[in-house]
């Protein structure tokens, strides 16, 4: 029998997200996504949005006419 897991969530606080760099919690939001975990990813989204620059601008496909 598999010993229950604690969840990943559990092991994420803000304030643990907040002390990592823009890169770093870039790359947490990325995994978290790939792993299913929303709770997760939508701090890193907070935490993000709360810095200046932190999300990547979105790129725009450039129409020629």
């Amino acid at each position: 029998m598999q010993p229950l897991q604690r969840p990943r969530v559990a092991l994420w606080t803000r304030e643990k997200i907040e002390s990592l760099s823009t890169p770093e919690v870039r790359e947490l939001r990325v995994n978290a996504v790939r792993l299913g975990e929303t709770e997760i990813a939508a701090l890193c989204d907070e935490v993000l949005d709360a810095r200046p620059r932190g999300r990547l601008p979105v790129r725009r496909p450039v129409s020629r006419a």
